[in-house]
């Protein structure tokens, strides 16, 4: 029992490397191709040498971003099963590590000068890694602070520098056209949640389960009240 809760524990933080290496990977082996196309001379290896050009590596990029979304995913219901008094230790090491990241990307994109509307770097792997690493940890954050809005409301409310790198990261990812729909809108939605951007008067958070049972109840619990209170005043009063 002891073996499968630190592998459950682990697994996150073991998503959380991925998801900034796949790209890094698959960039090399571009690299690599297009190397080796240069070392030979016969037209043959000169036409493998033009191939990668037609490539859409920005398509290959966002496929790739997909896939560790469905990663995302699977470390967020993990989390959801260490229980209670595991979560917010944990929460605060993921928390840490993804602020550690977007630093990271914001860093090398703005030393690079790389806008958020600049050609995509084909063949630049320090770029790439960049993007990657905005691009999922913006992603991962997103999903977190949906599903565990209390705790991520708190810490956004409390640290203004983080707050400031979230406007950063939101800005610049949603410009690059790299989110897909469904990520676009939650992101959106985490923006809103942190007021990053203007809420929306219909905004509305059904990824913390928890949370919406808790106001549910909530809202019961003042419906009874009032309906209480309604029928003490319908009541008779007694003549003097």
């Amino acid at each position: 029992m002891r073996r499968r809760s630190i592998t459950t524990r682990q697994l996150p933080f073991v998503l959380l490397l991925l998801s900034t290496v796949f790209v890094v990977i698959f960039a090399k082996i571009d690299h690599v191709k297009e190397k080796t196309a240069e070392t030979h001379g016969d037209a043959t290896k000169l036409k493998a040498k033009e191939a990668p050009e037609h490539i859409d590596h920005k398509k290959l990029f966002t496929e790739n971003f997909k896939q560790r979304r469905s990663e995302h995913k699977a470390a967020i219901e993990s989390i959801k099963g260490i229980g209670k008094d595991k979560t917010r230790l944990f929460l605060e090491d993921l928390l840490k590590n993804i602020k550690n990241l977007l630093k990271e990307s914001r860093e090398t994109l703005e030393r690079t000068a790389h806008l958020a509307d600049s050609p995509f770097p084909h063949s630049s792997d320090l770029l790439k890694d960049a993007l990657s690493k905005l691009h999922e940890n913006t992603a991962l954050f997103t999903d977190l602070s949906l599903a565990f809005s209390k705790f991520f409301e708190t810490k956004v409310q409390k640290d203004r520098k983080l707050k400031t790198l979230l406007v950063w990261a939101y800005n610049y990812s949603i410009k690059t056209g790299i989110f897909d729909s469904e990520t676009e809108k939650k992101v959106n939605l985490m923006a809103q949640q942190h007021e990053l951007i203007e809420k929306d008067e219909k905004f509305f958070n059904s990824y913390d389960k928890e949370r919406v049972k808790e106001d549910m109840e909530a809202e019961e619990a003042q419906r009874k009240q009032k309906k209480s209170k309604k029928a003490e005043n319908k009541q008779p009063k007694g003549e003097l």
